[in-house]
Formats: structure tokens, C-alpha cells, sequence
């Protein structure tokens, strides 16, 4: 919830039609019965501008003219734009309620007279180089919190803001090698897939250091913009092998947490742990010529970040570096044979969480006088940062 914001929260798995069944007050109806009040706080704020004290983002809002509005759609059904430090997300379609989520993660307010339009209006810090993944998602009084797909999808990119591929877009060939595998995993006890990327031939000059990545089945998009940075030079040569996550096909369980944070489940943490530490790192220095002996970088995002902070912790003869992006949960100290441990932390400043945690772990580093670089990126939990991070942490990393 944003400062000043009221909004109305009940159980997700429950929809608006149960309640008004059993004769309970709707989600929708709460949020409307709100709404006089947000936008008279939301009003003072737009006149008032600038931001409230040690808040990155806060809601606006003005009163607005509906065809204006519609000129803005177009034939399009969501549009976002900024006027100044303030973003502008509208949507339309029928809907018993609409939320924002991605970057930025708020209710979508009904435009007054406008029918079928909705719209919020955010004031951003540091939005002139902001890129923001925003998701539009529209329930009906039929439909859970959870799994519900989303509607629409946008970008937004500051004019500062750096280059690359927002998420959706279509990508080329990568003129490096990657190939999916699946190994037979004697800690697991189950196969387990991976996802190694090798760069082109003409920029390996040697044998490489390698970097383990958490959630492999994302290694393609990283590949990608890493194989960018390594043509040009802005990266040394790596070879990336992504370790794919476990998930239950029922739905019932977490699996990636369960594997990724040690306080959840230690025995399937310490199980994925030696998988990968005693099964898929030396698989890959065997199978794969152009990977030296190591130390190796543990990288990730979100709970794989966590991951890759702990995994360095418990095994620093294995892993010499730590690329940890948006780490939601950290370590409360610095364990004594980690020390020499380099680490790169970043986050997004609309994702206050982890942010705050990855703040901490650094400063915990810094105090315990482990070779750490930290940087906050202008966005929130957003694969774009994370794709952006990893070639200037493997920079960092492997001076």
C-alpha cells in the first residue's frame, strides 16, 4: 500500500461472488467505498508535489477528461505516459476491479464519467531513467487473486533511461552455443534440468570462468544481453549453466523456496545445494573443455539471489563471487571462511522489500570488510535489471 492509500484487502482465494452470496461485503464494493477518500489525499498530494519523506513513489490525482483519455487509447486498449516525474497508466474494458502490478503495484481507480475507462497516476523519483514493466490485471466479481491472467502488459522507459530489449520482445539468434540438458541427480533424487550457455567461439581466447545461475530456465534471456556485453567488451568471456527450479505440478507446494532459502526446508536446501556444488559444477568442468577449474560466481534473482548468497556462504572454496539481485532474505551475519567472497547486490527503488534487504546484506559486508559493490537501479522486480545487471557484476566480479 502506498503512503496515504487505503485499500481493501480479504482472503485471495475467495472471489466476489462467494462473498455477495453469503451476504459479506465484495472486495469491489469496499474499494469503491474507499475511493472518495484516496482520491481527496491522492489530490493534495498532486498539488502539493514532490514526494513525502523516504518514499520513492506515491498516488496522484486530478480530475480528467474522459474523451482526452480515449485520444490517448486510441485503438489500443492501455496506454502509459509521463507528464514530469509523474506516470500516467490507462486501461479500458469492464472490470469489477483492476490492478497494476510489475514496477509499480497499485489499484486502478474507475475514471469519473469515463464509463469503461481506468487509469492511476504515480508520482516517480528518478523516472526520467526509470524502465518499468507494468501489468494490468481485471477481475470480475468471479474471479481469485490468484491466477488470474494478465490483461494487459507496457513499458515504460525514461528518455535516460539505458538501452535493451523490454520484456516480450523478440530476440535474435545468439551467436554463441546454448543447449538445454538433464542430469540424474543423486542428491535429488530426481532429474533436474540445465540450461548452459557458451559464448562465440572468437572471444574465447582460454579456458573461462563459470557463473551458476539460479532459475536456469531463465539462462536465454541473460544469455542474450550477456553475450552483448561480452562482443563488445564490456564483459569478460563466462560460461552461464542455469540451474532450473523444482515445481510442484499440483501447486500445492513451493518448491524454489524450498530449495533456494535455507530457514524453509534445510534438508531440500543442503540437497539442492550438493547437487549442484557436487554434480552439475563438476559435470560441467568435465563436459564442457573451456571451463577452468574455478572458483565459480553463484548469481540470481528474488529468492535466487537469496540462493546464491547462501550457496557462497556455506561453500566459498567453491564460489568466489556473488552476483545477488533484489535479494528478498539474507543472512544475519557474515559466516568467518566467506570473507574473502566478493559480492555485487542491486535492487530496484520501487521495490522497498528488497531493497531494504539488499541494502542490509551489503552494509553488513562492508562492515565485515568483504569486497562488495552495491547499486540501486531506477524500477522494481524486473527481469529487464536483472538481464542489465548480470554482465556488469560479471565485469566487477572477475577483475
Amino acid at each position: 500500500m502506498m503512503a496515504g492509500e487505503e485499500v481493501a484487502y480479504a482472503d485471495p482465494h475467495v472471489t466476489d461472488a462467494e462473498r455477495a452470496a453469503a451476504g459479506r461485503e465484495t472486495v469491489a464494493e469496499r474499494s469503491r467505498a474507499l475511493l472518495a477518500g484516496n482520491r481527496e489525499r491522492a489530490a493534495a498530494r498532486y498539488t502539493g508535489g514532490g514526494l513525502p519523506d523516504g518514499e520513492e513513489m506515491a498516488r496522484v490525482w486530478f480530475r480528467r477528461d474522459p474523451a482526452e483519455l480515449r485520444g490517448r487509447l486510441g485503438a489500443e486498449h492501455t496506454a502509459v505516459w509521463a507528464d514530469g516525474d509523474v506516470l500516467h497508466v490507462l486501461w479500458q474494458g469492464e472490470a469489477e476491479r483492476v490492478l497494476l502490478g510489475g514496477g509499480v503495484s497499485v489499484p486502478l481507480w474507475p475514471v469519473e464519467d469515463g464509463g469503461d475507462l481506468w487509469e492511476a497516476s504515480v508520482r516517480i523519483r528518478r523516472l526520467d531513467e526509470a524502465v518499468i514493466t507494468l501489468l494490468v490485471l481485471a477481475m470480475g466479481a468471479a474471479d481469485l487473486m490468484f491466477g488470474r491472467p494478465v490483461t494487459g502488459q507496457l513499458t515504460w522507459r525514461g528518455p535516460r533511461a539505458p538501452g535493451g530489449p523490454d520484456r516480450g520482445t523478440e530476440r535474435g539468434p545468439l551467436a554463441g552455443e546454448i543447449r538445454d540438458h538433464v542430469l540424474d541427480s543423486v542428491a535429488l533424487r530426481a532429474p533436474r534440468g540445465v540450461t548452459v550457455y557458451v559464448p562465440p567461439a572468437d572471444v574465447v581466447t582460454g579456458p573461462l570462468p563459470g557463473c551458476v545461475l539460479a532459475d536456469g530456465e531463465s539462462a536465454r534471456g541473460f544469455a542474450h544481453v550477456l553475450e552483448q556485453a561480452i562482443v563488445s567488451g564490456a564483459a569478460p568471456p563466462v560460461v552461464l549453466v542455469g540451474i532450473h527450479n523444482a515445481r510442484d505440478p499440483q501447486g500445492r507446494a513451493d518448491l524454489r523456496a524450498q530449495e533456494y532459502l535455507p530457514g524453509v526446508k534445510p534438508r531440500r536446501f543442503a540437497a539442492h545445494l550438493s547437487f549442484v556444488t557436487e554434480e552439475v559444477i563438476p559435470w560441467a568442468a568435465g563436459s564442457l573443455p573451456v571451463i577452468a577449474g574455478g572458483p565459480w560466481i553463484s548469481a540470481g534473482f528474488s529468492n535466487g539471489a537469496a540462493w546464491a548468497i547462501a550457496a557462497a556462504q556455506r561453500r566459498p572454496e567453491v564460489f568466489g563471487g556473488v552476483a545477488g539481485f533484489s535479494a528478498g532474505i539474507v543472512p544475519r551475519r557474515v559466516a568467518g571462511p566467506a570473507r574473502g567472497v566478493r559480492h555485487y547486490l542491486a535492487a530496484g527503488t520501487l521495490e522497498p522489500g528488497f531493497r531494504r534487504a539488499t541494502r542490509e546484506w551489503a552494509q553488513r559486508l562492508e562492515r565485515a570488510g568483504v569486497p562488495c559493490r552495491h547499486r540501486e537501479w531506477a524500477g522494481g522486480h524486473d527481469s529487464f535489471w536483472w538481464e542489465q545487471s548480470l554482465p556488469e557484476s560479471l565485469a566487477w566480479l572477475l577483475a
